[in-house]
């Protein structure tokens, strides 16, 4: 519960601080088209065996994985790192917690909702997801806004709610 709390707080202070900046400038967003050549040359640049999603989400399954197949409704726990399609790392669960981080899956970024369902408990995923399907065109999400991004999703758990 202080995790959820702690992370919450956070949050909405990066959402406040951001409103609130008046120097922030609109973007265009980006098509998946207009990104799919840096998607796929960071794939065969970083030795990913792709297959394409017909929403533009990239991905190869590392292992399928054997438990239970996530919905949308679920709540999931994964260890995940996500970096930029220059290398360049913006965010690991490992840090905060090397157990993994728990969310509703119909709660994240698209590419999440796309790309996870596509293996089970105990899998894991290669996630090469366009700037549309991750975080936008919003800036309030700072350098990861109107930018395609790589995720490495292990996914630890499905927790079933009634």
């Amino acid at each position: 519960m202080k995790k959820w709390f702690g992370l919450a707080l956070i949050l909405s202070m990066i959402t406040i601080g951001c409103l609130k900046n008046d120097d922030v400038k609109p973007c265009t967003p980006k098509t998946v088209e207009s990104e799919k050549e840096a998607m796929t040359k960071f794939a065969t640049d970083s030795s990913i065996n792709v297959t394409t999603d017909p929403s533009g989400v990239m991905y190869e399954i590392v292992e399928p994985g054997t438990g239970a197949a996530p919905t949308a409704t679920n709540s999931v726990m994964a260890k995940y790192v996500g970096r930029f399609l220059n290398g360049k790392g913006f965010d690991s669960s490992y840090v905060r917690d090397p157990n993994g981080t728990s969310f509703y899956l119909n709660e994240v970024i698209t590419g999440w909702q796309i790309g996870i369902p596509k293996i089970k408990e105990g899998g894991k995923i290669k996630l090469i997801i366009p700037s549309s399907l991750a975080y936008g065109c919003d800036p309030r999400y700072g350098p990861m806004a109107n930018q395609p991004l790589y995720f490495y999703v292990e996914l630890v758990k499905v927790q079933y709610y009634q």
